[in-house]
């Protein structure tokens, strides 16, 4: 037994693309995001009903598989699903797929709820998560941990936080923090590589006005994929962390 289904086409806009032509992984999480939020208005549990709680949704952690990027101008069907979920968090699936119906990416994540004004965890409340139908059940899935490594960073990049990277929750958009790892890998890998795997996981909230550094290095692998390790810090403290697993462009 599973959730609600939500379906929705999306036309991939020039501005969601890159140099390739390309949909960017930043602008597939908002879209993403937005079909989220779209099932939320549709069952009557939208930001309307969560907001005068005191609470809001956050996500702690993604598994991205994608087997291809969708061009601009593609039409996509963006679909998602509250799995399941237990006292504090909630599995929500995502996919995107082209228009023969074949899944070209597909995303694992998990959320809590959160006190806006204490910025700590809490209980699911009923009437929130009761109009998804997901299932009820003491453990949800665990997520794999991001990889580690002790070799040197290649590159590292600061960042300071702008007014626009705050988003109505009053944190920094999810997407923002894929912006600043994608952008400590140079131009010509991101030509010429594209994201097949990114497990990306939200240790604490960057806050407005923080400085951030974005750290990038490389892991060894057994095989041939190329990965690497990102993480942003403030202060030398881990609020993020990610590892990408890269495989050639085809076209």
């Amino acid at each position: 037994m599973a959730g609600k289904k939500f379906t929705e086409k999306h036309r991939i806009t020039y501005y969601e693309g890159d140099q390739t032509g390309k949909a960017t992984i930043p602008m597939l999480m908002n879209i993403m995001i937005l079909a989220s939020e779209d099932q939320s208005e549709a069952l009557n549990v939208g930001s309307d009903v969560v907001d005068p709680t005191g609470l809001g949704w956050v996500v702690t952690q993604y598994v991205i598989n994608v087997k291809r990027l969708p061009s601009i101008d593609e039409v996509v069907e963006v679909g998602t699903e509250a799995v399941n979920h237990n006292d504090y968090f909630c599995q929500r699936d995502f996919w995107i797929s082209d228009e023969n119906g074949e899944e070209i990416v597909r995303v694992t994540s998990i959320f809590v709820l959160m006190n806006r004004t204490t910025r700590k965890m809490s209980k699911l409340l009923p009437e929130v998560i009761g109009p998804y139908e997901s299932e009820p059940v003491k453990r949800i899935v665990r997520l794999p941990k991001v990889a580690s490594t002790d070799s040197e960073p290649i590159f590292d990049q600061k960042y300071a936080v702008r007014y626009f990277d705050i988003d109505a929750n009053h944190h920094v958009n999810n997407a923002r923090y894929f912006e600043w790892m994608l952008n400590t890998v140079d131009d010509q890998w991101l030509t010429e590589e594209f994201p097949v795997m990114i497990n990306i996981r939200y240790h604490r909230e960057v806050q407005p006005e923080q400085m951030v550094q974005s750290v990038v290095r490389s892991i060894e692998s057994d095989d041939d994929s190329k990965r690497t390790l990102h993480q942003v810090l403030v202060n030398d403290e881990v609020y993020c962390e990610a590892e990408i697993e890269w495989q050639p462009r085809l076209v």
